[in-house]
């Protein structure tokens, strides 16, 4: 099993709204792309430090071809784009075999 976690960091002025439009957006883009299993979006439990990441999307994928499947995906694709590059500061993605 692969784990994938993208944390996000939002540009200052965005607005709840805007934040929480974008998790529902996460999950319906995502979630249906094939592949994708167990995912997860969701807050951080407040700002630990400067360089903190609020947000994170965590999914799981049966293996590397699955994961690299979603990554050219043109849902996946387009959601990068036109959804999350709009409104994001900074990104980290991490991707584990467990």
């Amino acid at each position: 099993m692969l784990h994938h976690f993208v944390l996000l960091r939002l540009k200052a002025d965005i607005t709840p709204q805007q934040t929480d439009a974008f998790i529902n957006e996460a999950r319906e883009v995502l979630g249906p792309i094939q592949g994708v299993q167990n995912l997860r979006v969701g807050f951080g439990l407040g700002v630990k430090s400067e360089r903190s990441y609020p947000i994170a999307l965590i999914m799981d994928f049966e293996d590397e071809a699955a994961l690299e499947a979603y990554q050219v995906h043109p849902e996946h694709q387009r959601f990068v784009k036109e959804i999350v590059g709009p409104i994001q500061d900074d990104k980290q993605v991490y991707d584990y075999l467990c």
